[in-house]
């Protein structure tokens, strides 16, 4: 089966890669925490009690949302449980990192099922308080959980707006003429006197919410700690959920084969600028971005169509993203066989992906277009086309044109986004411009929050831990757009 591998090391990986983890449950074969103890052959029986394995699914979530973790964990795979183990990761943090953002359990709402590469897989979307749960199931024929994987969050509501003496949440629609409305959020000053600077946060890849929340991944919610201190220090901030989160159920539609970065987050940028621009409480001249992440490494290319006042450059870099994509791969890796989590032997298959992964990021931009739609990448099984546009847009181009002043920020214990790489290589693409400022924080992860990560594996385990913001670095956002 493809990309099926050991399960200690996948799910260190599914919580390592967070430019890309969660795009790749879209239009591709399933990645998620997937045990040894599977059936070898290809073959699925004609005939399959498909009540069975629906049945063992909501059991499980049943187990879970009353509380009965044991009960829980008795339905997986022994390897998935060692997986956990490893890590120091209990059913009850998994179970309550998607409540935080789906809110009480209601009911199972839906389920469909396929049989693929020896396995039985369970789509269970569940109805919560604040929205759905799309989960996916792997089943060995004996009924054992051997993987798992949240591939979304459907929305049934709105995220509540925060309640605040120093500004108002109001909820607002991007796109609401268009086919993919999305859910957001104008975090406005109280006692806006004049008209004030705003900005707009573009986020990391993958289907999180307005808030950056996309469990299990992500359960720490950045982009509204962003947004809210701003607000309270005079600066008005729009967020949004992502088309990956608000429309997953609709991925195959709207993320196909000529999926583009101008689909998943272009677009919904432009049309948060023009809300921005039309409120007559907001300087249309004082519009700022705050790209983090892919977000980051989107900023330039989208400011060469809105026209903002600055760039914020938040864990940004200026590489393609396939090949930042295949250094967490190998460096996930060779971390593991380091720390002897794994041998060689049991990453045999992974390192040839790379290797494939590699012999493609050469060819990228030789594939035509036909052949890129065709041809899916080695460590996702999105297609190449995806990259290829990545790369015909390179970060430098736009960097050449662009006069505005700009803040990079760069944690130091970053293990997605390298300073002594990714850094640097802005650091070079600027030289010479007074008007740019570098921040490097010292023992910040990629979600800006203080670590004691000493490697790629450890950073992982920390980007999936509850934390908080550094309030220097928040504190340095509003003192840049305030000082232009």
């Amino acid at each position: 089966m493809k990309n099926v591998l050991r399960s200690k090391f996948l799910l260190v990986l599914a919580l390592s890669l967070l430019l890309l983890t969660a795009l790749s449950g879209c239009g591709s074969s399933y990645e998620g925490t997937v045990s040894d103890d599977v059936p070898t052959d290809d073959v699925i029986p004609s005939e399959v009690d498909w009540d069975f394995y629906t049945e063992r699914a909501k059991s499980f979530i049943l187990e879970m949302a009353g509380g009965n973790f044991d009960e829980a964990e008795d339905m997986l795979d022994p390897e998935v449980i060692e997986v956990l183990d490893d890590l120091g990761i209990e059913l009850q943090d998994i179970w309550e990192a998607n409540l935080a953002q789906a809110g009480v359990f209601l009911s199972v709402y839906e389920t469909e099922h396929f049989a693929e590469d020896g396995l039985y897989f369970i789509l269970l979307t569940s109805q919560h308080e604040n929205s759905g749960i799309l989960e996916q199931f792997a089943f060995t024929e004996d009924g054992l959980i051997a993987g798992w994987q949240t591939l979304g969050f459907p929305r049934l509501e709105v995220t509540e707006p925060t309640e605040s003496t120093s500004f108002t949440d109001s909820i607002i629609i991007i796109g609401e003429e268009t086919e993919f409305p999305l859910d957001a959020m104008l975090s406005m000053p109280d006692d806006v006197t004049g008209q004030i600077p705003a900005a707009i946060i573009v986020g990391g890849s993958g289907s999180h919410n307005m808030d950056g929340i996309a469990p299990p991944l992500a359960i720490n919610p950045i982009y509204r700690s962003i947004a809210h201190y701003l607000a309270e220090n005079g600066i008005a901030v729009i967020r949004h959920d992502r088309r990956l989160h608000t429309h997953a159920e609709r991925g195959a539609e709207i993320f196909g084969e000529s999926l583009t970065v101008r689909e998943e987050v272009i677009e919904d940028a432009l049309l948060a600028v023009e809300i921005l621009r039309a409120d007559p409480r907001i300087d249309s001249d004082r519009i700022y971005i705050i790209g983090h992440s892919l977000g980051g490494m989107l900023a330039p290319r989208i400011h060469a169509e809105a026209d903002f006042a600055g760039l914020i450059l938040m864990a940004a870099t200026p590489r393609n993203l396939l090949e930042v994509a295949i250094g967490q791969f190998r460096e996930s890796a060779y971390t593991a066989i380091a720390i002897e989590m794994l041998t060689e032997e049991d990453l045999a298959d992974l390192i040839t992906q790379i290797e494939e992964a590699d012999e493609l990021f050469d060819i990228l931009l030789d594939l035509s277009d036909e052949e890129a739609r065709e041809t899916p990448d080695p460590l996702f099984g999105l297609m190449s086309y995806y990259f290829k546009d990545m790369a015909m847009h390179p970060f430098a181009d736009y960097v050449q044109e662009l006069t505005v002043p700009i803040l990079v920020m760069q944690p130091s214990r970053d293990f997605q986004i390298r300073a002594d790489v990714d850094f640097v290589l802005l650091q070079e693409l600027f030289a010479g411009r007074d008007n740019v400022t570098f921040r490097l924080y010292e023992d910040l992860n990629h979600a800006f929050i203080p670590t004691t990560a000493e490697n790629f594996i450890e950073h992982a385990t920390s980007i999936a831990t509850p934390g908080h913001m550094y309030i220097p670095a928040l504190q340095d956002i509003v003192n840049w757009i305030l000082g232009q």
